[in-house]
């Protein structure tokens, strides 16, 4: 099969992935709590990833620095996930995971800062559309109850640091060249090392009985590794494109990456049956389409 074909269907696979793993971390979300949550969710990860790893990867790091870059993803990643669970407390998933996705707008400002390059007028332009999609899906909260303006920051944190994000893994990636299973591997042990030690700051004597709890919930468990599984397929799919497809092309994945918008809405009304206002659903229709102008316009 062709490479750029393969590319493409790996993209479309990740976003898949990352819609339908948020399904289940609402669930777990919902029945112990944000940090429990990702607690388990992240040991869980980390298990998965070092199997991984074993199989595919190479634990080595190149040099201190690409720990040192390691550790800084891990707390930007840490950041940014818990924005992003704590968010399903109050919003639907399509409207957290549509408003998390607005990274490249924060990338942009990231560009900007660091290198001293405006955006293209194109750009500019798709990213005045995404602002008018975050002021018509916040306008209005879910059917039946008003959602306090504040609550829909937790995912425009997470865009802003998935932005960051992105940025620091393209530089493990190409300027260390650490291999992408261990990237996840470290990630995720770190990001449970840090979730770890805040519920254990933060509980105290307490936390251990709680994690037995938790640990011993047979649906929070199933919930929590499928959810696992479904993140980690879903960080290789979204690595493997790039390295199948010519630079001038990238674009076009992540354009196939911003079908998780849609796709997040779609599923959680269908799993969760969590419905949208007119106007949500018009500013994830147009956030949609404004991703896709920003990456192949």
């Amino acid at each position: 099969m062709d490479k750029r074909l393969l590319a493409y269907l790996s993209a479309l696979g990740a976003a898949f992935f990352y819609s339908l793993n948020q399904i289940f971390n609402k669930r777990v979300v919902l029945a112990v709590g944000t940090l429990p949550a990702l607690t388990l969710v992240y040991a869980l990860l980390t298990v998965i990833d070092f199997s991984l790893c074993a199989l595919f990867g190479d634990f080595s790091l190149p040099s201190p620095g690409a720990l040192l870059e390691l550790v800084f993803l891990s707390a930007v990643g840490a950041v940014a996930i818990l924005s992003l669970f704590e968010s399903f407390k109050y919003l639907p998933v399509g409207v957290s995971i549509t408003l998390a996705n607005l990274s490249p707008v924060f990338l942009t400002l990231l560009v900007f800062l660091f290198e001293g390059k405006l955006p293209p007028p194109q750009k500019g332009f798709s990213i005045a559309l995404i602002l008018l999609s975050v002021y018509l899906i916040t306008s209005n909260g879910e059917k039946g109850r008003k959602t306090p303006k504040r609550v829909y920051l937790l995912p425009l944190i997470t865009a802003f640091g998935w932005a960051l994000f992105g940025w620091e893994l393209f530089r493990l990636l190409n300027v260390y060249r650490v291999n992408l299973f261990a990237v996840a591997f470290y990630t995720s042990l770190y990001m449970f090392a840090i979730f770890l030690s805040a519920l254990l700051a933060l509980y105290g004597s307490t936390s251990a009985k709680l994690l037995q709890k938790v640990f011993k919930n047979g649906k929070v468990l199933k919930w929590a590794a499928i959810g696992g599984l479904l993140t980690s397929f879903g960080f290789v799919l979204s690595i493997l494109p790039f390295k199948w497809v010519p630079p001038e092309e990238t674009p076009v994945v992540e354009a196939i990456f911003s079908t998780s918008t849609p796709i997040g809405a779609l599923l959680s009304y269908l799993l969760l049956g969590e419905r949208l206002t007119f106007r949500q659903v018009a500013g994830i229709i147009l956030a949609f389409f404004a991703l896709l102008l920003f990456f192949v316009g």
